[in-house]
């Protein structure tokens, strides 16, 4: 029985999904500059020509990934919009606390942000168009080391170099996701916010 417009769509979309999924794993764990089309056709399991269907190159694979990105943080981005609103020490666990979920999360949730803190190491990453989406007006790294800085001008985050504080931070966040990532199919140990807020944190202030 030969199938319906509407299951032949789903199939196409399902192909699509596989390889984009397919994509983003090996993006997160090797790195952009790493992978070839070869590993993502192999690891997905189709053919050359099915990936020429769908997709350009792998740079048209990963903006589509980044497109995929940018209305996932819509919701993010909102909420850091309204972060001049409170406290900065707030703004950084409301920070953590966000991480730490998408780090445990269940989805891909965690490949998304471990290629995200992985993307200023590549050397031939495709730029994206510039984002649409309201929030922060410069890159998130400098938008932490901007809101440690206020943080520590209010009293409740520890003196010292902020830059080396969002240094440490990405650090911790990264090797949090690569251990994650590597335990995907195993119960990890989730670290609590608390933990990492005492890097922050005044002695007495939290």
């Amino acid at each position: 029985m030969p199938k319906t417009p509407e299951q032949n769509q789903l199939i196409k979309d399902e192909r699509k999904t596989r390889i984009l999924h397919t994509a983003l794993r090996l993006f997160a764990l090797r790195g952009y500059d790493s992978v070839v089309i070869n590993d993502i056709t192999k690891e997905a399991e189709c053919s050359h020509g099915l990936f020429y269907h769908y997709f350009k190159n792998k740079a048209e694979v990963f903006l589509e990934l980044m497109k995929i990105a940018e209305e996932r943080a819509s919701k993010k981005r909102e909420e850091e919009k309204d972060f001049n609103k409170v406290t900065a020490i707030t703004a950084i666990r409301a920070i953590v606390s966000r991480m730490l979920d998408e780090i445990y999360r269940e989805d891909e949730s965690p490949y998304f942000l471990y290629m995200f803190v992985n993307m200023h190491l590549q050397r031939t990453l495709p730029l994206p168009p510039k984002s649409k989406i309201p929030g922060p007006n410069k890159p998130f790294f400098h938008f932490f080391v901007d809101l440690i800085a206020r943080g520590q001008k209010e009293g409740d985050v520890s003196g010292g170099d902020p830059k080396e504080f969002a240094i440490i931070y990405y650090s911790i966040i990264k090797g949090l996701c690569y251990t994650r990532l590597s335990m995907i199919n195993k119960s990890p140990t989730k670290v609590s916010p608390d933990i990492i807020m005492n890097l922050f944190t005044r002695k007495g202030n939290y």
